[in-house]
């Protein structure tokens, strides 16, 4: 069985229209983008077809090249725009490293990603899963719950997420394929590694939901005849992941122009 989401996806984007028509002010999206990966394309144009639909002014800076210096100096000058009310910092970078300073200089009341720990904004990936576990009635208080992976985006925010709820979890960092027998003792799966096809037959039962939170984890079509529910592979964790983030775009448009 799969997981509901098109009612919720629906829903949320009707909410946020209604909220953005009482919004006097117009929201701007900043986006940086280094390279030309083509599923990393794809994700920027479905939030730059959200902006198009919500009203709000996207400003994509796409470099096919750069350096830390150029990107420093490119994160400045957002921080400083008045028409800028949310940066997206647009993962994976050319370099690993670089994530850590640029994040740095981020203006925390713009990061409407979460990519800092002072970020007055719910993480949107690990928000999207939550929403849809909480709308197919799947009571994380009463499951037992393993993440794999620990990123920024997915893994780090949604065990923060779950601790602030109380929520007990086992979380694998890495290396899960030397943990399938933990992972079976779990009764809702949400992995987040961003390794294609990692959660296959091997490490599922037929108690467990699974949720794929990066878009690629998981081998929905050998797992969902196996397991209680899973997440479609399309039309789920990622709309509800732009849904949270325009959401949080628009609490930051108010406070900005206060």
């Amino acid at each position: 069985m799969l997981l509901k989401t098109k009612e919720l996806i629906e829903d949320r984007t009707r909410e946020l229209i209604v909220r953005r028509q009482e919004n006097p002010s117009r929201p701007g999206l900043a986006l940086i983008w280094v390279g030309n990966d083509l599923q990393t394309k794809s994700f920027i144009r479905v939030k730059q077809q959200k902006a198009k639909l919500l009203g709000c002014d996207f400003y994509l800076h796409h470099l096919e090249t750069a350096s830390l210096d150029q990107l420093k100096a490119l994160m400045v000058s957002l921080n400083k725009k008045k028409e800028v009310h949310g940066i997206v910092l647009q993962l994976p970078l050319p370099d690993k490293a670089w994530i850590a300073p640029l994040v740095e200089l981020m203006d925390p009341q713009k990061d409407i990603d979460h990519l800092r720990a002072d970020s007055p904004y719910p993480a949107p990936t690990p928000s999207g899963i939550l929403q849809i576990l909480e709308y197919n009635r799947i009571d994380l208080g009463s499951e037992r719950v393993v993440i794999l992976g620990a990123g920024r985006l997915v893994g780090a925010p949604l065990a923060a997420a779950l601790k602030e709820r109380s929520i007990s979890f086992r979380q694998i960092p890495r290396h899960a394929s030397q943990h399938v027998e933990e992972i079976k003792e779990g009764t809702v799966l949400v992995s987040g590694t961003g390794v294609k096809n990692l959660v296959g037959p091997d490490f599922v039962t037929k108690d467990m939901v699974v949720v794929d939170g990066s878009g690629v984890d998981v081998d929905v079509a050998a797992v969902e005849p196996l397991v209680r529910a899973v997440s479609p592979s399309k039309g789920a964790v990622g709309p509800m992941t732009v849904c949270q983030l325009f959401d949080n775009l628009l609490i930051a448009a108010m406070r900005l122009a206060r």
